[in-house]
């Protein structure tokens, strides 16, 4: 990605979220980058595009920061954890990102080829649900309910800690609480 196209993004990242997807036209999502508008259209052919790149940045920087010291042949629960401590610390340390990924996946604007690409990198976590219910460790329910549970109560935790400015060993205690209730909860 060269420097032009990263400018681009930046600045739809920051008028989406500022200004909202259908508020901010190509043209000024150019000038906020410092380009002519002629020039986003080299990298991002429609606005339809440049929001599924968007959207495909943040779930990229999400997933390189969940991914940092993951247990790969960890314990299912040391998994678990990992995962609920990187997914929270990157939300309460980029809420704007974090609101906007949580914006588009919920909106109607990214393409169904790029959800699917999305939900095949996450096939790991799906797998690892999979498994847990095959080895009796998790409740046996219909897998991706139990993924959708996981994942809601991660929004809010993520949503408490960043309306509240939680920071350091507050931060930390409302993790570890939070993902020990989730955590009993899914456990037989």
């Amino acid at each position: 990605m060269n420097e032009k196209e990263k400018q681009l993004l930046e600045a739809s990242i920051d008028l989406f979220a500022k200004e909202g997807f259908w508020n901010t036209p190509t043209s000024r999502i150019a000038k906020h980058a410092g380009v002519a508008t002629g020039t986003l259209f080299n990298y991002f052919e429609s606005k339809d595009v440049l929001i599924d790149a968007v959207y495909k940045r943040l779930k990229q920087e999400w997933m390189d920061h969940i991914m940092v010291g993951y247990p790969q042949n960890g314990a299912l629960k040391e998994r678990v954890e990992h995962i609920w401590f990187r997914h929270i610390d990157w939300g309460v340390r980029f809420p704007v990102r974090y609101s906007l990924m949580t914006q588009l996946k919920l909106s109607n604007l990214v393409s169904q080829e790029v959800q699917q690409s999305q939900e095949a990198e996450l096939a790991f976590a799906y797998d690892m649900i999979v498994q847990g219910i095959a080895d009796g460790v998790l409740i046996d329910m219909p897998p991706a309910y139990l993924g959708q549970i996981f994942y809601a109560q991660l929004e809010a935790a993520v949503y408490y800690a960043t309306e509240n400015n939680l920071s350091d060993m507050p931060l930390t205690r409302h993790i570890a609480q939070g993902f020990e209730i989730f955590w009993r909860g899914v456990t037989p």
